[in-house]
Order: structure tokens, then C-alpha cells, then sequence
């Protein structure tokens, strides 16, 4: 912003040259009357003069001073500061550079106030130019002046890298993340709101409980056994019970038949209530009673047992954590009525796991953002694509049916409204999917690895690909590459996922990682008031 300089105190130049060229004509005339009239003309003009002289000087600097003071306000305005102190400062400041007062003349009093978190209010005064003789009093010239600070409502979805090779920075992160939510986040809500949400990502994204089978659909649950037939193969009968032809069930607290109690089975020649137990001959069988519970073991259940890239079978555990979707709605904003997100299995290996602490919806709530920082922890693979994924859910209308009361995300269209994703990641997306489980394709050892490829293709692939669909949208996208140094895979990807190479940053070091965040929310706040 250009800052004019105003002249001040040089207009009564021409009003005492008049007044010094009547003096010089009376002092001319040697005649004893004109003398004496010179003399008493200038008794009585003189003071009036003066004081028509301070009329005009006190005009010329009330508009001086006026434009001094509004040049000052809009510069404030147009500041992200918030604190008092120094909106205060920083007006005067301003006021000061832009208003040239006379040796005899200063400022006598000034503010500089934020009202109701938009509006700048200002005054200012400045004392009486003092040429004429005190023969009145003369009060301070003074000045006042208003800016309605532009603003947007701001909606901010930070995704941030917690997997095992952040263990040595996970303490920097915590501090960028919370000064970045100080900067974004402001302490007035009205009339406008900025609402920050996280995600923080390694292996998957961890979902709260609230959401979870909203999103990934509640897990299939054991079916009751009222049947089962002493022939080969065994016939069950349970109602409803959602096997499919090829999966493993795990039957338990059969009465009866009790050889067939906590042990799994391949499902065959299934029908809606029924299903065989693949190649187990019942014959020698006691007789079913009652009861027992059939539950699958395959993707979308409990647990799933799979053949690894090992050759192994091996069972893992459903996480709390959500995977990438496939389908038609792979990359788009769908929401989760449409096409659900994937389940997360894993074992007790540590690079299996999702151990990200859990998103949280769009909130302007500082303390609830920093506390859930400050939980943050580092281990886990790499599946930057599903944390980018999950930064568009938290923003996006679509998931309105989702995110519930104020962590809803406004419509694209909705006026004065700007939506942001922050993605900062500290090297190469190494984990996608085949049936929730790492694929064969993916990183850890061969007994971690389900026997089948990504279906989707490769975390750096996928991220490609809702990276131009979100831009698409209109949603400014910051990359922060941290460390990544001359992984040209990873540094291609943060330049090319960005809005623009302005939106770009790769620093190297705790620091530098503190001072990029420190940047993209001044920039951020800079947006929020420009727009």
C-alpha cells in the first residue's frame, strides 16, 4: 500500500506577503497622516489578519489531519492484527509518517480501536496553529474516521503428517500446528467465523466413534445358527446370514455339535439362509442341539483372515481408522451415503497401525484444536492420499449429513465464504490398499502385505487425482514438503498439488518448518481480510 505524504503548514505564505507589502507602501508615504493612519490601520488589521491567517491554517490542517487519519485507518484495517496495543501503535505509526506538522504544532492525542472484530475506529488531534496574538482561545483540531474491515468466513482443513519417520519432529509440528490455529482462528466470531479442523494422518485416518459407521458403515455382525446337518459337506442354517462363497466364518457356541466351536470354515455353496462348510464331512459329528453364532471374517467384518504377498495366512484386526474408497467415487466428494470409505485392518506390527490421533470436524474452538495437537503422536506408514482425502470431507458441503451443528462446512456457493486445505507431508506416500489391508505393492514386510495390488493404484497416484478435483472446486491448496529434500517424487508432487508456487513451501528443519506455518497463516488471515 502506497502512503502519500501531505504538505502541512505552508498556506500562509501568500496571506504574509500581502500583509509584509502593506507595510512596505505605509513606511514609503513620509506624509505625518498617512503615518499615523499606517499606524492605526495596522492596530486594528493586524491582529484581524493574523487571525484570518489562523482561520485559514486551521482549515488547510483539519483536512490535512483528516487525511492523515483516514489514510492511517485503512491501513489498519487492512492489517490482520488484532491486538490493542498494537493496532494502536501501528495507526499512530502511520498517522505520524503522513502528517507534516509545523516545529510549533504536534499531535496531542490519538486511538486506534478494533469494534466488534470488523470495524476500525480512529480519531485524532493536533493543536491550533498559534500565528495571530492569543486573543482567544483557539481549541485542537480534530478528526475522526471508520473502516469496515473486509473479511470472509474462513474454513480451514489442516492435514498433517504423523507417521514413524516425524518422531524426531513431532514436538515442532505440535508448536507450527497451534501457532498456525492462532493466526486462523480469530477471538471474535461475529460477523464473520474462521473455523480451523484437523487431520492428522499416517497409515489411515482415525475416525471418532460418533462417525465411524456413519462413514465406513457399521461392521458386519455374527448371525445366529438354528441348524446344522451331520453330512459332508456340513450345512448351517442361519438367517440372513450375508456370507459370500469364498469367505472364512468363525462359528462359536454351538450346543451339540461342539466339534465345529471356535474354529473357521470356507463358506460354499451359500444361499440367503444357508451356506456349506467347505470340505468338512459332519458324519462323525455329534448332533446339533441349538444355538451358535456364524461371523465373517473377510473385508467389512470384525476381523479378516487373509493370504499375505508371504503366502501366509494371517487374521488382523479392524482399526478405528478409515482407508481410501474405491468405485466410481474413488476421488470425488461423494458423501459416505453414496459410497462409503474403506475399513483399516492391521496387526501388531507398527507399520500396519493407525496410530494418528482422530480428526476433528471444523471447529473455532482454540483450546479444543490445541488440546488435540498437543496429543498428537508419530508412527505409522505413509498414506498421504486418504489424509488428503479427508481434508476435502471436512470442508466440503457434501458431508454436511455428517458433520453436525457448527462444524458444518458452508455451500461452495455461500457468500463471503473461503475454504482452504493445508497438506504438509515429510516424504514418499508408501501405503494404499487391496480389501483394507496394505497391498503387495505397498511398504512393510511380506507377511503385512495382502496377496493382491493396490486397487486403486499408488498413494502418490491417487493423490494426483483429488488434488485437481479439489482445486476444482475452488479451494485454495498450501503444500508444505518438510525435509523432502531431493526426493523428486515428493517434490514434485507438493509443486504440482499446490494452488499456485506462491502456495509452495519446503523447509528443511524444525525452524523452518515452524516459521512456513507461521507464514501460511498470515497469509491465510491476509486472504481473509482482502477478499
Amino acid at each position: 500500500m502506497t502512503i502519500e505524504r501531505k504538505p502541512g503548514g505552508h498556506g500562509l505564505r501568500r496571506p504574509v506577503s500581502k500583509l509584509a507589502a502593506l507595510l512596505r507602501r505605509g513606511s514609503a508615504d513620509t506624509s505625518g497622516a498617512a503615518a499615523v493612519f499606517v499606524a492605526v490601520a495596522l492596530l486594528l488589521l493586524a491582529p484581524l489578519t493574523l487571525g484570518l491567517i489562523d482561520v485559514y491554517l486551521s482549515t488547510t490542517q483539519r483536512g490535512q489531519l483528516q487525511d492523515a487519519l483516514d489514510t492511517a485507518t485503512l491501513y489498519v484495517a487492512r492489517s490482520t492484527e488484532t491486538d490493542a496495543d498494537k493496532i494502536k501503535a501501528m495507526g499512530y505509526g502511520v498517522l505520524a509518517a503522513n502528517l507534516n506538522l509545523p516545529p510549533d504544532q504536534r499531535i496531542v492525542d490519538y486511538n486506534f480501536a478494533l469494534v466488534d472484530g470488523r470495524k476500525v475506529v480512529a480519531s485524532a488531534s493536533i493543536t491550533p496553529p498559534g500565528f495571530a496574538p492569543a486573543v482567544w482561545e483557539q481549541n485542537n483540531l480534530q478528526a475522526n474516521s471508520e473502516v469496515v474491515r473486509n473479511s470472509v468466513n474462513l474454513e480451514v482443513a489442516v492435514v498433517l503428517d504423523t507417521t514413524g519417520s516425524m518422531s524426531g519432529q513431532i514436538g515442532n509440528l505440535r508448536t507450527a500446528a497451534k501457532d498456525l490455529v492462532d493466526l486462523v482462528v480469530q477471538d471474535v466470531q461475529a460477523p464473520y467465523y474462521s473455523k480451523v479442523a484437523l487431520v492428522p494422518y499416517a497409515a489411515g485416518v482415525q475416525i471418532p466413534s460418533a462417525y465411524r459407521d456413519t462413514v465406513r458403515g457399521a461392521p458386519r455382525e455374527a448371525t445366529a445358527i438354528t441348524k446344522a446337518t451331520k453330512t459332508s459337506p456340513v450345512v448351517i442354517t442361519s438367517a440372513d446370514h450375508g456370507l459370500q462363497n469364498g469367505e472364512i466364518v468363525y462359528i462359536s457356541g454351538v450346543s451339540g455339535m461342539t466339534e465345529l466351536n471356535n474354529k473357521e470354515f470356507e463358506v460354499a455353496g451359500r444361499t440367503a439362509d444357508t451356506f456349506q462348510l467347505k470340505g468338512v464331512n459332519g458324519s462323525g459329528y455329534k448332533t446339533y442341539s441349538k444355538g451358535g453364532t456364524a461371523q465373517c471374517r473377510a473385508e467389512g467384518c470384525p476381523s479378516q483372515r487373509f493370504t499375505a504377498a508371504s503366502g501366509a495366512s494371517v487374521l488382523f484386526n479392524a482399526t478405528n481408522c478409515a482407508t481410501e474408497r474405491t468405485g466410481a467415487e474413488a476421488y470425488t466428494e461423494a458423501p459416505p451415503s453414496t459410497a462409503k470409505v474403506g475399513f483399516h485392518y492391521a496387526g501388531s506390527e507398527s507399520n500396519t497401525k493407525c496410530s494418528s490421533g482422530e480428526i476433528e470436524p471444523l471447529t473455532s474452538s482454540k483450546s479444543v484444536l490445541k488440546t488435540k495437537i498437543e496429543s498428537l503422536v508419530s508412527d505409522g506408514s505413509t498414506a498421504g492420499h486418504i489424509g488428503l482425502a479427508w481434508g476435502w470431507y471436512m470442508i466440503s458441503p457434501e458431508w454436511q449429513g455428517v458433520w453436525t451443528g457448527s462444524s458444518q462446512p458452508a455451500a461452495y456457493s455461500a457468500p463471503e465464504t473461503m475454504k482452504v486445505l493445508v497438506l504438509m507431508t515429510d516424504g514418499a506416500f508408501n501405503t494404499h490398499y487391496c480389501k483394507g489391508v496394505n497391498s503387495k505393492d505397498g511398504f512393510g514386510s511380506s507377511n503385512v502385505r495382502i496377496n493382491c495390488n493396490a486397487t486403486n493404484g499408488s498413494s502418490f497416484s491417487q493423490a494426483y487425482k483429488l488434488c485437481d478435483n479439489i482445486k476444482a472446486k475452488g479451494i485454495t491448496i498450501y503444500t508444505v514438503g518438510f525435509n523432502i529434500g531431493s526426493d523428486k517424487t515428493a517434490t514434485d508432487f507438493v509443486k504440482a498439488c499446490a494452488t499456485s508456487p506462491q502456495h509452495v513451501y519446503l523447509p528443511s528443519g524444525g525452524t523452518a518448518l515452524k516459521d512456513a506455518f507461521k507464514a501460511i497463516g498470515q497469509e491465510i488471515s491476509r486472504l481473509r481480510i482482502s477478499k
